[in-house]
């Protein structure tokens, strides 16, 4: 495959219903004409829930202990089940079909997860692709996203490290994912309607893998330079206009299920 040119959006901590929107704009982005691929580097600040694009928060979430806890709920653009995200580095792909992606679902699930694993591995986890295996929640529930590693999410050791969802345009595709730095991410059980569930089992983190702190900013160089690989060349620094943001932030509020800013509401 060629080089591609492509671009690193190196963002800082934001709220959940922030970081959705930004992810949303960047798909839209990526299907205009002469785009090139976007690799967003982020974290949330305070940790967040977010949900599916088609998941329903009342039947997915006890909602009172969400609110209780004030914690944000904000939709996804992409599909899949709740996740806290707490403890990690998150990353967002946003590119063309074409160049590198310009594969199947699969095809393009497969060159991330091997872009990802490669990145974990250079920091000394044993990180694998996962060939998949879904196990049933309580009473044949459809599992929390940390209950199981999908096809193509990465595992160490058995358990999940890294998870990561899809949504695909006529033109474009976004992909985030969530590489697990620290123990936090599965406290999502605490939150969920499915019942009472151990993730201790299923879950490991960076710190978990390699015996002592996670680097955050070692994994975002790490990233960095297995997304370099992928794409046979070094990034160009991007930011998004401020036109742009004030889209985000007016986007954001649409995104917000539930939190503190949205206490009393009715869901």
């Amino acid at each position: 495959m060629p080089m591609q040119r492509w671009l690193l959006l190196d963002d800082s901590a934001s709220d959940g219903p922030l970081n959705m929107a930004v992810d949303g704009l960047l798909l839209e982005r990526a299907g205009a004409d002469g785009a090139l691929p976007v690799l967003r580097l982020y974290s949330f600040d305070p940790p967040a829930i977010t949900i599916g694009w088609h998941q329903d928060p009342a039947r997915a979430l006890d909602l009172g202990a969400v609110r209780a806890d004030g914690l944000d709920v904000a939709r996804r653009v992409t599909g899949g089940r709740a996740l806290l995200h707490d403890g990690e580095v998150t990353y967002c792909v946003a590119a063309p079909l074409s160049g590198h992606f310009a594969g199947s679902l699969q095809e393009t699930f497969r060159a991330l997860a091997g872009a990802v694993s490669s990145a974990l591995r250079s920091l000394g986890v044993d990180a694998r692709v996962s060939a998949g295996r879904r196990v049933p929640g309580p009473g044949g529930a459809a599992p929390p996203c940390l209950a199981s590693a999908g096809r193509h999410e990465i595992t160490a050791r058995g358990r999940k490290i890294a998870g990561s969802a899809q949504r695909r345009t006529r033109r474009s595709f976004v992909q985030h994912g969530s590489i697990l730095l620290e123990p936090g991410s599965e406290r999502i059980a605490r939150y969920l309607r499915s019942g009472p569930l151990d993730l201790s089992s299923s879950v490991t983190s960076v710190a978990g893998e390699t015996g002592g702190p996670a680097d955050r900013i070692a994994v975002r160089r790490a990233l960095v330079g297995a997304f370099g690989e992928l794409f046979g060349s070094p990034p160009a620094a991007f930011r998004l206009g401020e036109e742009e943001m004030r889209t985000a932030r007016s986007r954001a509020g649409g995104l917000r299920i539930a939190g503190p800013a949205a206490q009393g509401e009715e869901v």
